[in-house]
């Protein structure tokens, strides 16, 4: 192998061992309840998958009809085993979610093998990556639409053609039609070509854009679909979260302080860890006197990450002035234009797991700032104070995002055994969470997804140590 492969096998290898570790606990964790049997419901009361997708359009607020027409189509393919095929489904898609991550940071040297490294460990440990394994809806439409994302950032990198445009216009159209995060893929691809990844063409970008175009025509002149609205849903404000009733009562007179505050809030989610789906944890726990460790690990490993990166932008404005642009500039800029979108997409309520898409490129954008760092000290290999204090924060910084990589294991070992216990309480709360089957089917199928749960070994994480819940991450 020539050093350039072996350097991206190396990449490659990293990658599938925390994909294959996250996959094997995605195997271990039942279909939830909540936000899963009634849609599961639903289609097997359809008779088909374009009934699914046509009766889908007549929603308010929403325009997902990929999203339910995949729902149908998996149930169908499933006969009766819809566990080994909704999470089949999720562990490819968490797959192809590593795979195109290391596909776009293009390793090439022993250098990026480091950076990808802790670029990996940033992937993973981001707390937006967790909504992306935790939940199952029961297809995970944020991970849906990440992934056709780092997928178009792909194309923007390949060396153009005919083909390349078309496969952007056909990702595009999946992504927006699956989920309102998938008009991101809209965001990479002009802001790529922007940047000067021009494997999109101009030709290509006008396609999309014009798609983009139709589906806003589509949305909000020919269906009426609008958006969702002001209490659409609970949403965390300051130190809580707040239902409906109260946003309404507190925002109902002046929408845009609500909407403004759920885009500043995601940013800086993205940014430092905090606030949480909209509640500022930090300050919570100071205010209650009781601060975990883990918070203070998410916001040092948020602040050594955010802080590089704003490091990076100060020494290469220079390099930029002269317009020679590095390919870790171009990926910085990207990201910049989608942590702007995908915040401005969260102005309605402000969640995690909406946030995905600017998490995974927030660790793209780590991984050309960590190259660049190292590859400034390689001209001046003496060791020095700054070189040594440079290993120091490196140490620290890779420390705290292995902590954050290595919780995601803890969550997901937590919500296997809560989804367990959910479908063990069902029969108890079906009336008042309505979810009681209305048909002799749909008990029966209720049935079968309730024994699959049940007879599932899960780890009971009080058996976990004391230490784990204070130092990994929590589902907020």
């Amino acid at each position: 192998m020539s050093p350039d492969n072996k350097a991206a096998g190396a990449a490659y290898a990293m990658a599938a061992i925390l994909a294959i570790a996250i996959a094997y606990d995605l195997t271990r964790m039942p279909l939830q309840v909540y936000d899963c049997l009634a849609l599961l419901l639903d289609a097997q009361r359809s008779p088909s998958v374009w009934a699914t997708m046509s009766s889908s359009l007549n929603s308010y607020g929403f325009l997902r009809p990929v999203f339910f027409g995949g729902v149908k189509l998996l149930f169908d393919v499933a006969q009766g085993h819809y566990f080994l095929v909704y999470r089949g489904f999720h562990v490819l898609l968490v797959i192809a979610f590593f795979a195109l991550f290391v596909r776009a940071l293009n390793v090439r040297t022993r250098r990026d093998v480091l950076a990808a490294a802790l670029a990996l460990t940033v992937f993973t440990g981001i707390h937006t990556f967790l909504g992306t394994v935790k939940e199952a809806y029961p297809i995970n439409h944020y991970l849906v639409a990440s992934v056709l994302c780092l997928g178009a950032l792909n194309l923007a990198q390949s060396r153009g053609g005919w083909m390349v445009d078309i496969a952007a216009a056909v990702t595009f159209t999946l992504a927006a039609l699956t989920i309102e995060s998938g008009l991101l893929v809209w965001v990479v691809v002009a802001a790529c070509w922007i940047a000067g990844f021009r494997g999109v063409s101009l030709r290509g970008v006008i396609v999309v854009t014009v798609l983009l175009g139709a589906y806003l025509f589509a949305r909000f002149g020919y269906l009426g679909t609008g958006l969702p609205s002001l209490a659409e849903r609970s949403s965390g404000y300051l130190l809580a979260e707040i239902d409906p009733p109260e946003i309404n009562a507190r925002f109902g007179a002046e929408p845009f302080t609500w909407f403004a505050h759920n885009v500043a809030a995601s940013a800086s989610s993205v940014l430092f860890s905090e606030p949480r789906s909209g509640v500022w944890v930090i300050a919570r726990e100071w205010i209650e006197g009781t601060p975990h460790p883990r918070t203070y690990v998410n916001l040092a490993a948020s602040l050594f990450a955010t802080g590089l990166i704003v490091w990076f932008v100060v020494d290469r404005l220079k390099g930029w002035i002269r317009r020679r642009a590095t390919r870790a500039d171009r990926h910085v800029l990207v990201f910049a234009a989608i942590l702007a979108a995908n915040c401005v997409l969260s102005f309605s309520y402000t969640k995690d797991e909406i946030l995905t898409t600017a998490g995974a490129f927030y660790a793209i954008a780590a991984y050309g700032v960590v190259r660049h760092l190292l590859g400034r000290f390689d001209l001046h290999p003496r060791v020095t104070f700054g070189t040594a204090a440079l290993a120091l924060l490196l140490l620290a910084g890779s420390t705290a995002w292995s902590i954050r990589a290595i919780g995601v294991h803890h969550v997901l070992m937590q919500q296997a055994f809560r989804h367990r216990n959910d479908w063990a309480r069902l029969p108890l709360r079906w009336d008042a969470d309505d979810l009681r089957p209305r048909t002799p089917q749909g008990l029966e199928l209720t049935r079968r997804l309730r024994e699959q749960a049940l007879t599932m070994r899960v780890a009971n994480p009080h058996f976990a140590p004391r230490w784990a819940k204070l130092v990994f991450d929590a589902d907020y």
